[in-house]
């Protein structure tokens, strides 16, 4: 698989966790605290594949890698308000609708213009960089060390 294939795969696992928190009803805070607490994991995950590899891979084909951090960026601010909304309140749902339109932007721009510029590395480079691609997610998921991470960067959002 394509690093850009493997990264659109993880895209939609990252949209569909918002879309299923967004269909969620004020009444349903258990189900509304399990799906953010996913998202924040699966998100943070994400992030750390990007910039360890993917991003500096693609850094002399692509001139998007600074509007891809500032986006992380508003991703991470959305997300903060998102953890300091409480998930029977009833903003909970207009938070997770303005994360999902944030996020939404990222990914398509990414996906429509940084993917496509990063065929410029060749079929053989995208090949292995999607193979340590998946293997370092495999990596971050199964990892204590990120787990303490997603619960610290849990607490800090809360506070930001």
């Amino acid at each position: 698989m394509r690093a850009d294939e493997v990264l659109v795969a993880h895209h939609d696992v990252l949209r569909g966790l918002l879309r299923e928190l967004a269909g969620t009803t004020d009444a349903q805070t258990g189900q509304r605290r399990r799906l953010r607490a996913e998202f924040l994991r699966e998100l943070e995950v994400h992030a750390q594949i990007e910039d360890e590899l993917f991003y500096p891979a693609v850094a002399d084909v692509s001139p998007l890698l600074s509007v891809a951090h500032a986006e992380h960026r508003q991703i991470d601010d959305q997300l903060a308000t998102v953890m300091r909304t409480a998930p029977d309140d009833p903003e909970f749902a207009t938070e997770v609708r303005m994360l999902e339109a944030t996020l939404h932007h990222h990914t398509v721009e990414e996906e429509q213009r940084m993917f496509p510029q990063s065929h410029a590395l060749g079929e053989e480079r995208l090949q292995e960089l999607g193979r340590r691609l998946q293997e370092r997610q495999r990596e971050l998921t199964r990892s204590g060390a990120m787990r303490l991470i997603v619960r610290l960067k849990r607490t800090v959002l809360r506070l930001v």
